[in-house]
């Protein structure tokens, strides 16, 4: 359970502190023309994500992080997009557009992966996966109002410019904590974590079926569907499912919701006045 609780929580790490301390940062004078709905979703350990292109494209994962100084872009992409970093690792991006409106001409941002987008990949932990952190220098820009029952950010642009962050010199200067990333990468392997999930098309039977006291009986068949082709009629009772019994309809969906497109499955059904017993085979179809 401890390394449950630890492993949620590694996104949460924060990087170096971007400001000294006894900084104050000012509002600066606010401009409600400037305002932006920006969407968003929640990670499974909660973080905040959103989508941004970069020189026009993308889109691009992005989690929002305070605790890192800067604008992180994996290397991943910065190589796809060709951008190459200077001898300190930094990268200009000449448009970093944030879904929603938000625009950032110029911006300045790393190049690298930071042990906190490794680990979180490695597990799988966004359902997505992940190509940078947005850091203090840019959210720092932006008075930000977040309703957790709303799907969208109010960003509020301020007249105010953020110090650049201090204490980032060349690669690998996460104090050693980097080493973190290819663990968690190794670990979600051994489980068999994917930071982006197969997308496999959901099996498709073409059959509306109910609940008859406890059996699952079929109402009506879709025509030229896949299961009117297997010779699937209404009134059948259906038995079994690849060989293991069903209990009413619910029984029936938790097999079904397995299947996929392409996939062969056989049914064995009872039929008519005379109840008689007979195997059908379906092959399912592709749905959405």
């Amino acid at each position: 359970m401890r390394f449950s609780l630890w492993v949620a929580g590694l996104g949460l790490l924060a990087l170096a502190p971007p400001a000294p301390a006894g900084e104050a940062k000012k509002d600066g004078p606010v401009d409600p023309t400037k305002q932006y709905q920006v969407p968003y979703r929640l990670t499974v350990p909660k973080h905040i994500l959103i989508r941004a292109k970069i020189n026009n494209k993308g889109p691009f994962n992005f989690i929002l992080d305070t605790g890192a100084p800067a604008l992180f872009v994996s290397t991943k992409v910065c190589k796809k997009l060709g951008i190459e970093p200077d001898r300190k690792g930094w990268g200009t991006f000449d448009r970093f557009e944030i879904e929603g409106g938000v625009v950032l001409e110029k911006a300045k941002g790393r190049v690298d992966d930071p042990f906190q987008l490794e680990g979180m990949n490695g597990l799988g932990l966004a359902g997505a996966e992940l190509h940078g952190i947005i850091g203090y220098n840019v959210l720092a820009k932006f008075r930000m109002e977040i309703d957790f029952t709303r799907d969208k950010m109010t960003w509020t642009e301020l007249a105010w410019e953020p110090k650049a962050p201090m204490g980032l010199g060349g690669r690998g200067g996460q104090g050693g904590l980097e080493v973190f990333g290819t663990i968690m990468k190794l670990v979600g392997g051994f489980l068999g974590r994917k930071a982006a999930p197969d997308v496999v098309p959901r099996g498709f039977l073409g059959v509306d079926v109910v609940d008859d006291d406890g059996v699952a009986v079929v109402k009506s068949v879709f025509p030229n569907g896949p299961a009117d082709q297997g010779g699937l009629k209404a009134g059948d009772r259906i038995l079994k499912f690849q060989d293991r019994s069903v209990y009413g309809l619910d029984g029936l969906q938790r097999f079904v919701q397995r299947v996929v497109a392409g996939e062969k499955i056989v049914l064995l059904v009872q039929r008519g006045d005379d109840k008689k017993k007979m195997e059908i085979t379906i092959k399912v179809g592709e749905g959405l």
